[in-house]
């Protein structure tokens, strides 16, 4: 395949329906309304949560919200009876990396297990941070013609200095062609031609670019406004070495990750303060991946403070984990997610509903679907998580799933805690 022909890979964003598959159980015919009746309703908005809602599903969408019992049902409706249960928007994890290695740790196998026991632990759609697009597009596509079970799927083509391609992990994402020189692991230099690096990029069904490594703030910001002219987002590195922080937020870039980077601001002249004004000022987002550092104290804990002050200062934080989960054996191994959730409210200082606000309505905005996602509200996708208890009162309650929704397709779990 020549570059050409790659740079034309693409995926058409087709609204239909997944068909769960082992772990899960198709419960309706998609063709008929659906009515989850009797919940309280945490709908994502910021507004509190509203006790004894039931929400219609037409097609993929949410066709209307009132209160239980308040109108008929509509002829030939599936009824839920969902009394006592809470209803939360479908969970998105914004970072994570699903093919990095399609041929080897990355199987299709392995990762169509691991994106199965995503969605039957209530995430609903992922932000994936750069791999092999190839593979990306096609678990993409299959996610949304209901071919797998999956979330769906945003993805990033990954923009770096020159340097940064000896990462051997740069290798398996270009197998079989030259990594730097693909679209979607482009090495990026100040002579390269950006609008037809990032047409290229925008080719591979990228939502993004990824800012990695070894670029200049200057380089950065160029990178960003190009791929702003041609309909991208950009997310970054915190830090890029060398560009600093400041110098990322500065850029216009859309998100940042890893608060571990982002304590480089720590030694640096601007300091946090002057990082988190320009990221409030800029509408920059925070995905901090706490979890990540689980294993490494002095790092958590670092993670953690930048976290805090961040969100202190106001810099909106969505909830990622840069691992998404295991491949259980049965597909019922909880996400990753719902620990990265405990930790931004036990770490961070986060209150469970602004926890959940990170994994739901802020994370829509981290993919740019916000129009679409993200809240439960009239007109948007059907992405719905039903809970046995209260993710408000405790936010481990986020792992007592009973029902999970996307796109209107209701799937059962027998996940009990």
């Amino acid at each position: 395949m020549n570059q050409r022909e790659l740079a034309a890979l693409g995926v058409a964003l087709l609204l239909v329906l997944p068909v769960p598959t082992a772990g899960a159980q198709a419960s309706r015919d998609s063709a008929g309304p659906v009515v989850l009746a009797g919940v309280t309703l945490f709908d994502g908005t910021g507004h509190p949560a509203r006790p004894n809602q039931s929400v219609l599903i037409e097609g993929e969408r949410i066709a209307a919200i009132f209160p239980a019992g308040s109108r008929p049902l509509p002829p030939g409706a599936t009824l839920y009876d969902l009394a006592g249960r809470y209803l939360i928007p479908g969970l998105i994890d914004t970072h994570v990396h699903v093919a990095t290695d399609p041929s080897g740790e990355d199987s299709r196998a392995r990762t169509e297990q691991r994106l199965r026991g995503a969605l039957l632990g209530g995430v609903t759609a992922v932000r994936d941070m750069a791999g092999d697009v190839r593979a990306l597009a096609s678990l993409q596509r299959d996610a949304l013609l209901g071919e797998i079970a999956s979330p769906d799927i945003y993805y990033a083509a990954l923009f770096a200095g020159p340097s940064f391609f000896a990462d051997p992990r740069t290798h398996d994402a270009s197998r079989g062609l030259v990594p730097g020189q693909v679209p979607w692991m482009r090495a990026i230099t100040d002579t390269t031609d950006l609008p037809r690096a990032v047409a290229e990029a925008r080719g591979t069904g990228a939502t993004a670019i990824k800012l990695y490594a070894a670029l200049s703030g200057e380089l950065a910001r160029r990178i960003t406004a190009e791929a702003h002219a041609q309909g991208l987002l950009v997310w970054a590195h915190a830090a890029l070495r060398p560009a600093r922080p400041i110098e990322v937020v500065e850029a216009g870039v859309d998100a940042v990750s890893h608060a571990s980077l982002a304590a480089r601001a720590m030694d640096e002249d601007a300091g946090l303060d002057t990082l988190f004004s320009a990221m409030v000022r800029r509408g920059t987002i925070l995905e901090p991946t706490l979890l990540v550092f689980a294993d490494t104290p002095p790092v958590l804990g670092l993670a953690g403070t930048v976290t805090t002050a961040a969100h202190r200062r106001g810099v909106t934080i969505v909830a990622g984990t840069d691992t998404l989960g295991a491949a259980g054996s049965d597909s019922l191994t909880l996400p990753n997610l719902h620990r990265e959730l405990e930790l931004l409210v036990t770490l961070a200082g986060l209150t469970p509903a602004e926890a959940l606000e990170s994994a739901t309505r802020n994370a829509a905005a981290a993919l740019g679907a916000q129009r679409i996602r993200g809240t439960i509200e009239v007109g948007k996708l059907a992405d719905l998580v039903a809970l046995r208890d209260d993710p408000l009162l405790d936010i481990r309650n986020t792992r007592s799933i009973e029902l999970v929704v996307k796109r209107g397709r209701v799937v059962r779990t027998t996940r009990c805690c």
